[in-house]
């Protein structure tokens, strides 16, 4: 497990082995503001990373109706849909809704189970720098219990849990993140179904390259080796879309869809909807 020594100075976070990263925090409860000093970030269990691979591809399957077919690639982590744009017309925004999935143990994996849910900007053709947001599915032990936390990360710098956000399997999320330059960008972390918003407004952060907008299911790291993998429910990435700084949006269509051999597929359904789902 990766640990990092912390220190809250206001706004700014001193992260050992990585960068200052400096951010604001506001957010409402049922269209209340809620106090600052009751949001509440804690480190997060998992470690996050660019997309690794390659490995053997799997045939899609027939369940799911495809209205295309998409370039399919395979990945040791990532599992779900990555589009490009041109630098010349970088990503400014990335969008989706979709339902915190329920996970159960998978049998033959180790423990701590994870299955993160999140879509990004950058990570991909860009692997030095990712901004990420989005829930995760934690099996700790072989008991089973279960645990669903919501999270934001600016990598290279560590990743963080909103302990304080309420969260439940079935819970419709959108998440939105906006950026204003290579190294400031905003967060919004919406808990439709219970009514509670995180804004997280990131004025120094890692550079990015705006190419990569992702939509993805992921096993994540724990420490230097990836966690175990959970059978997840079939989650939906709705009304996914990227905004770009010269214009015209960036969806699902031409997206390389990755998949996990063995234990995870995706595959578009439209240029708005994306879906992941276990083997």
């Amino acid at each position: 497990m990766r640990w990092f020594q912390l220190l809250l100075l206001g706004s700014a976070l001193l992260l050992e082995n990585a960068t200052a990263l400096k951010y604001e925090v506001t957010g409402t409860r049922k269209g209340v503001p809620i106090p600052k000093e009751q949001i509440k970030f804690a480190p997060y269990q998992f470690g996050r990373s660019k997309n690794n691979g390659p490995g053997a591809i799997q045939p899609a399957p027939t369940k799911i109706k495809k209205k295309r077919a998409n370039p399919i690639s395979s990945s040791a982590n990532w599992c779900g849909a990555v589009n490009h744009s041109p630098i010349t017309n970088k990503i400014k925004s990335i969008h989706s809704f979709w339902q915190v999935p329920g996970c159960t143990k998978r049998t033959g994996q180790t423990y701590p189970q994870a299955a993160a849910v999140w879509i990004g900007i950058d990570g991909n053709t860009w692997p030095s720098a990712l901004l990420q947001s989005g829930t995760v599915c934690k099996i700790d032990t072989s008991t089973s219990a279960t645990r669903h936390e919501a999270w934001w990360q600016w990598v290279p710098d560590t990743a963080f849990t909103i302990s304080t956000m309420p969260l439940a399997v079935g819970d419709w999320i959108e998440v939105t993140i906006n950026t204003t330059s290579d190294t400031a960008a905003t967060i919004k972390f919406d808990n439709v179904s219970q009514d509670e918003q995180v804004i997280v407004n990131v004025t120094s952060g890692p550079t990015l390259a705006r190419k990569d907008a992702d939509w993805v299911v992921e096993r994540p790291y724990y420490g230097s080796s990836l966690a175990g993998f959970p059978r997840f429910d079939t989650t939906w990435f709705e009304d996914s879309y990227a905004t770009r700084t010269t214009g015209g949006n960036l969806g699902i269509l031409g997206a390389t869809q990755y998949q996990i051999p063995s234990l995870c597929n995706s595959t578009e359904y439209d240029n708005a909807n994306s879906v992941s789902f276990s083997l």
